[in-house]
């Protein structure tokens, strides 16, 4: 009798171990920017508009519920809520009220803001979805800020799809969605809410 080798496998031992690894779930955080200048009142281009002082506060707030501590250290207060995990990537739409948003969570943690196109206001939906798709492949945990339409899309899309997402279905200003990605599928999203400020 020779040896077995793991190449001689049979697919029903292979496809068994598969099943037995554990599944690795990323989350990709979709912030919709917070409180800017009106459009009406406004005389410069549309993507300069910058955040109110609202916004100003709301954009902290955001970087508040981020462990944004040294890696690997626990920043946890005593009796505070836990934090969402420390961000490995920052990407946002190139408006400014998006980059402004981002703002204070990229100084905490140290972290450049790259722009895309796909975050861009009335970008398409899907594509934004299939986007954050291949950045959850990369592991690790992105943070997305765009618009109030590109996300309304997205949960719309993920509503048809059947995934399933607790609680409220809102799209406020400063808010977040958390998208849970397992092996290229979203399985369920959730809703955090903006931060009273």
């Amino acid at each position: 009798m020779g040896n077995r080798t793991s190449g001689s496998e049979t697919p029903g031992h292979s496809a068994a171990r598969a099943r037995d690894e554990p599944r690795t779930t990323v989350a990709v955080y979709v912030v919709r920017h917070a409180h800017a200048q009106p459009r009406d009142g406004w005389t410069g281009p549309d993507d300069e508009r910058p955040l109110t002082d609202r916004g100003v506060k709301e954009a902290q707030a955001l970087a508040d519920r981020f462990d944004t501590g040294a890696p690997g250290a626990r920043s946890l207060k005593s009796g505070a809520p836990p934090r969402e995990p420390r961000p490995t990537l920052l990407v946002s739409s190139s408006a400014k009220r998006c980059l402004a948003t981002l703002g204070p969570l990229a100084a905490a943690c140290g972290l450049p803001v790259g722009t895309a196109e796909f975050l861009s206001e009335g970008s398409d939906a899907g594509s934004a979805l299939m986007q954050a798709k291949e950045l959850a492949a990369g592991g690790g945990v992105p943070v997305l800020c765009t618009h109030g339409d590109v996300i309304w899309g997205m949960v719309e899309l993920l509503e048809k799809a059947g995934a399933y997402l607790p609680g409220p279905v809102d799209v406020k200003k400063g808010s977040v969605w958390v998208l849970e990605i397992e092996s290229g599928s979203i399985g369920s999203a959730r809703y955090i809410p903006p931060a009273k400020v």
